[in-house]
């Protein structure tokens, strides 16, 4: 139920962090895996041939409709299909809502949100019934946190792109859905949670009483592109160790 095998994903940022965990794991099940990322992704992909799963990475600033273009071509030249896609790529800026330059609203909203519908309408062409796209969102896309208007803002807009979506191609079979990680140690949140104080005070609000680890996320991607979840759409999974719960 759970088996990817014969299914070909795409997982942007998965040079490393979040996307690493899933890229990872959809091979671990069966999935051939194209690793795209700004940052080289050659580690990924040797971490997914050593499961002997196919895999290349491509180049992408999911910002730009031209390098999605390549990204999609190669995958389709390599693989000839497109089953799971996997929206992950993103940015997570920081400061006082009045001093928040233009140019960092525009940056957090051109990767994490523009950057989810740009990938989503290309794979789109591609994709038959059963395919499935899980977009990585966050606890911010549900409740406002001070000093971080834009991340909220474009978190929150994937969740109803999300939505969206799956209403729209819910008729031809492919499913739409995010996931909404709550405090994950990555390279993006370890600023935040290098701080012994800080990182206390936010874990004292989780009920588990821990920060979550990318492979906390992997699982629940994986269940979501495996036919497990094949009467899942337009739904929203939240991953924060009971974070929200009490909130």
């Amino acid at each position: 139920m759970f088996s990817l095998i014969n299914k070909v994903a795409i997982v942007t940022g998965s040079a490393r962090g979040i996307g690493q965990a899933i890229a990872i794991e959809l091979a671990r099940q069966g999935a051939d895996v194209v690793v795209s990322d700004i940052i080289p992704g050659d580690e990924t992909v040797k971490k997914i041939k050593a499961l002997k799963r196919k895999s290349i990475y491509v180049k992408t600033d999911v910002t730009s409709k031209k390098d999605i273009e390549i990204l999609i071509q190669e995958t389709i030249k390599n693989f000839k299909k497109i089953d799971i896609l996997v929206n992950n790529a993103g940015v997570f800026i920081t400061q006082p809502t009045l001093d928040f330059s233009q140019e960092n609203w525009d940056k957090t909203l051109n990767i994490n949100l523009r950057g989810y519908f740009l990938c989503s309408q290309a794979a789109l062409k591609y994709m038959k019934k059963g395919a499935s796209i899980i977009n990585i969102s966050s606890v911010a896309g549900m409740s406002g946190y001070p000093m971080a208007a834009a991340y909220c803002a474009s978190k929150g807009g994937v969740r109803l792109l999300t939505k969206s979506l799956a209403v729209e191609f819910g008729p031809k079979g492919i499913r739409v859905n995010s996931i909404h990680p709550g405090i994950i140690e990555t390279a993006m949140t370890q600023d935040i949670l290098k701080d012994k104080n800080t990182k206390e005070g936010m874990v004292s609000k989780v009920p588990l009483r821990r920060t979550g680890q990318p492979i906390d996320i992997a699982g629940p991607a994986v269940f979501l592109a495996s036919d497990a979840a094949s009467y899942i759409t337009g739904e929203e999974l939240i991953v924060d160790g009971g974070w929200t719960a009490g909130l």
